[in-house]
């Protein structure tokens, strides 16, 4: 068994994972990171993988050279790695005009395709070169494709937790494509001019545009996206944003230090009524500007965050103010394991346009009740939309909190949908009249959202995407 081989074969599993979680964050700044994207990057990557085995399949057969051809085949594997950040700087946004899904599917075929492809169609002849004879296929084959697995997994958790918040998705696609190269020239002791030259080039190409690259004041791509800080003025302001995924999550006049978003506004006045001492829990941070509203009231707040890099940009960049109680976990567990009663909750988890389902299933609402104290209130940060089947996830929000036993209000500053947030009201007391509360014509569903059954990410889908294509086409122009 040649170890040189099984090793090269760990390179190019690590690179497939590498390929697929870049990939995906790439394509989050232009269609998010829905379930509608990501189901697009799982199938993309299988086609491309299964054409890949079947392809390679063939060519082992038919080549008189495999260890020559393996070298051509990793050769173009890692030309394609190297050329993916390109692609999606220049080519990926140029086909986002057209309606979504063609969109979609058109540039995750562009940008995945290709590496998936020539990386699945080296197994074959890493099985072959291996094998010494026919009784051998089935051990080497199970034993290449472990290694390549394992490669895999080391890559996943590489990329996710270190290489890509710390490098960025362009830095670390490149380092793998390099990787790969490098190791098929070392490792089979073969080398291309051709090749190193067009290396080289795209080498060169990325890092001269990454060099250009003037992000704002922070900026950190990670596994749960792209995380940017930048100030924009505007009408004689100075705004600073926080954004995830190129939408913006908190919007803050840097000369009054207060946030210029209109559910915000709504948000204070529903938080007027509670006595100072009041005791606060925030679901998503976000740039803790509803923290600061609320320590102004007086209340004591804990602020909830998955992302430490959404608390870090929130502490350094949003004057994050001192007394707030910070805890670094997700919203769901936190109910789970907490002993605090509080009078307020706050659920703004908003990670882009994407409100995550887990936080609002019939279950999780259960623990929200069980940490109110008597008179509490929950206030949930939501989408604008209530009619029709864009407000169909609304209709089961809607639902769900009423099996759970809560009395419901709705309110927002404004009456079109395709610009506002909904601030939804609940309490297990009846609520009084509201500011800013509205009457939305909902369709009635018995539909309920649950740990079993998590219907919200599939019925709010296309309400995410309608607000985020309009988002887009309102600031990028895309």
């Amino acid at each position: 068994m040649k170890r040189r081989l099984l090793f090269l074969s760990c390179i190019e599993g690590a690179t497939v994972m590498a390929v697929e979680l870049c990939g995906a964050r790439l394509l989050s700044p232009v269609f998010g990171s829905s379930l509608y994207v990501w189901a697009s990057v799982l199938g993309i990557t299988l086609l491309a993988l299964s054409s890949g085995y079947f392809t390679g399949g063939w060519w082992s057969a038919k080549s008189k050279d495999p260890e020559k051809r393996l070298f051509l085949i990793l050769s173009l594997a890692s030309l394609s790695v190297l050329l993916m950040p390109f692609t999606a700087e220049y080519l990926v946004p140029r086909i986002a005009f057209l309606p979504f899904f063609p969109a979609m599917i058109g540039a995750t075929v562009l940008l995945l395709f290709a590496p998936v492809f020539f990386l699945g169609a080296t197994s074959p002849l890493f099985v072959i070169l291996q094998s010494k004879s026919q009784v051998d296929a089935g051990k080497v084959s199970g034993l290449v494709y472990a290694i390549s697995t394992l490669g895999g997994i080391l890559a996943t958790f590489a990329c996710g937790f270190y290489l890509m918040p710390l490098l960025g998705l362009k830095i670390t696609l490149l380092s793998f494509g390099l990787l790969l190269f490098l190791g098929s020239a070392l490792l089979l002791w073969k080398f291309s001019f051709t090749h190193t030259l067009l290396a080289s080039g795209l080498v060169f190409l990325n890092l001269n545009s990454e060099l250009n690259d003037k992000p704002g004041l922070y900026f950190s791509e990670g596994i749960m996206g792209r995380v940017e800080v930048e100030d924009i003025n505007y009408h004689q302001k100075t705004i600073r944003f926080l954004k995830v995924n190129d939408i913006i999550q908190s919007e803050m006049n840097l000369a009054t230090g207060l946030s210029v978003s209109d559910y915000v506004r709504v948000f204070d006045t529903l938080s007027s009524g509670f006595p100072p001492g009041s005791k606060a829990l925030i679901l998503g941070l976000g740039a803790g500007l509803t923290s600061n509203l609320l320590s102004d009231r007086k209340f004591h707040v804990q602020a909830v965050e998955f992302d430490a890099r959404v608390i870090f940009a929130a502490k350094k960049y949003f004057s994050l103010d001192k007394g707030v109680e910070l805890v670094n976990d997700d919203a769901r567990y936190f109910l789970n394991i907490t002993k605090r009663k509080y009078d307020l909750v706050f659920i703004d988890v908003f990670k882009a346009e994407e409100q995550p389902s887990h936080v609002l299933t019939l279950e999780s609402l259960s623990k929200i009740k069980d940490v109110l104290n008597k008179g509490g209130r929950l206030v949930i940060n939501w989408h604008g939309y209530t009619s029709g089947k864009l407000g169909k996830g609304t209709g089961i929000l809607k639902a769900t909190l009423i099996k759970q036993g809560f009395f419901v209000k709705f309110c927002s500053y404004s009456e079109d949908e395709n610009h506002r947030n909904i601030l939804v009201v609940a309490s297990m007391n009846i609520l009084p009249s509201l500011d800013y509360e509205i009457q939305p014509a909902l369709q009635k569903t018995s539909e309920i959202n649950t740990d079993d059954q998590p219907l919200l990410e599939e019925a709010n889908a296309l309400a995410n995407l309608n607000w985020r294509n309009l988002y887009l086409k309102h600031y990028t122009g895309q």
